[in-house]
C-alpha cells in the first residue's frame, strides 16, 4: 500500500474522531440545558404549589387569560404588589403600583368601570397576599396573576417602563431571579 493512502485513512480517522468528539460535546451540552430546564420547571411547580398552600382564599389567573382578557378589551385594573424600585425597571403595561392593602383600595375606588382585578409581584406571594387581604375587605372579582410578572416575562409578553417599552426585568434578588430568565435580569 502506497504511503499517500495510509495518510488518507489516517487523517480520514482523525476527522471522524474529532467529529465523534464534537457531538458527544454537544451532547452532553444540551442534555445540560434540558436538565437544567428540568429543574427549573421544577422548582417554579414547586414555588406555585407553595403559594397556593399558603393563599387557599387567592383566586389565580393564568398569564394566558390575562393576555385574552386585555386583547378582547375587557375592563382589567392591573395592581403591581411590588416595591418601587422593582416597578421602576420594569412592569405589565398600565399598572398601577400598589403594594399596600390601602394602595390598592384607592386605586380599585378611582377605577370607574368596574375591572377585573389583577395583582401581580415577581412570583407571587406578595400579590396572593394582597388578594387575600383584597378579599377580606369584600373585593369581589380579584385574581393573583399566577406566575406574575416572571412568568409573564419569561413567555415573552410585552413589558413597559413608564410609556416605553422594557426588555429587563428587576430580579427581585439572586434566589427568586433564578426563576427569571437569564437575558430578562435587570443588573
Amino acid at each position: 500500500m502506497c504511503q499517500a493512502g495510509v495518510r488518507t485513512r489516517t487523517a480520514s480517522r482523525s476527522r471522524t474522531s474529532a467529529y465523534r468528539a464534537a457531538l458527544i460535546a454537544i451532547l452532553a451540552a444540551v442534555a445540560a440545558w434540558a436538565s437544567a430546564a428540568a429543574a427549573k420547571g421544577e422548582r417554579w411547580d414547586r414555588t406555585l404549589a407553595e403559594i397556593r398552600e399558603a393563599f387557599p382564599d387567592a383566586p389565580h389567573l393564568t398569564t394566558q387569560q390575562l393576555a385574552e382578557k386585555r386583547s378582547r378589551g375587557e375592563p382589567v385594573l392591573l395592581l403591581d404588589a411590588r416595591e418601587a424600585e422593582e416597578f421602576q425597571v420594569s412592569h405589565i403595561d398600565g399598572a398601577v403600583r400598589a403594594a399596600t392593602v390601602r394602595a390598592a383600595l384607592n386605586a380599585i375606588q378611582a377605577d370607574s368601570r368596574e375591572p377585573t382585578v389583577v395583582v401581580y409581584c415577581s412570583v407571587g406571594y406578595r400579590s396572593s397576599r394582597l388578594v387575600s387581604w383584597l378579599k377580606a375587605r369584600g373585593v369581589k372579582k380579584v385574581f393573583n396573576l399566577e406566575g406574575s410578572l416572571f412568568q409573564w416575562a419569561n413567555e415573552g409578553r410585552p413589558l413597559a417602563r413608564g410609556e416605553q417599552p422594557a426588555t429587563r426585568v428587576h430580579p427581585y434578588d439572586d434566589d427568586w431571579g433564578e426563576l427569571l430568565n437569564e437575558a430578562l435580569r435587570a443588573e
